[in-house]
């Protein structure tokens, strides 16, 4: 008697978890908006790169962290880099603060690299194409998104 008290109890919580979720999950989503992206410093290491960067982000919703990110970069066809997101980017809920992450690339095309040169504001983030994973956690929930050859202005606006 005492066992299955104690497990309808446990049904009913999981009950009132699940529709917590369900009721929290559909919440209205509003497009986030990111602007000012820029690459704040750069940092060789070999054939490795590390970019600072970062962006104004507004966000209307729960707040998310950018919790991994990685894949390959290319230009049009040709191969340019492996990138990985080195820490973590938070963004808080409803609010439009400056945030801030690490990117690693490292350099599968030397001579492409050194065309391009070392001015950043010149790049067109257009002409990058990105093919991998980026994992996004909230309320405690995780969701990797797989994105195959995005121009990387439009994966930065589609977060």
């Amino acid at each position: 008697m005492i066992t299955a008290l104690s497990n309808a109890k446990r049904f009913c919580l999981y009950l009132i978890f699940v529709g917590v979720v369900f009721f929290v999950s559909c919440a209205p989503y509003r497009d986030i908006e990111v602007k000012d992206f820029s690459i704040d410093n750069i940092a060789m290491q070999g054939s490795r790169i590390v970019l600072d960067f970062s962006a104004t982000v507004n966000n209307p919703n729960r707040s998310f962290v950018l919790d991994r990110a990685g894949g390959d970069l290319s230009i049009g066809e040709h191969p340019f880099a492996a990138a990985i997101l080195m820490q973590a980017v938070r963004v808080a809920a409803r609010s439009e603060e400056r945030c801030a992450g690490q990117l690693q690339l490292t350099i599968k095309d030397l001579m492409a690299a050194l065309q391009m040169g070392f001015d950043t504001k010149s790049w067109d983030l257009d002409s990058f194409l990105f093919s991998g994973d980026v994992q996004v956690k909230s309320a405690g929930m995780k969701k990797k998104f797989k994105y195959n050859n995005v121009p990387l202005n439009r994966l930065i606006n589609s977060l």
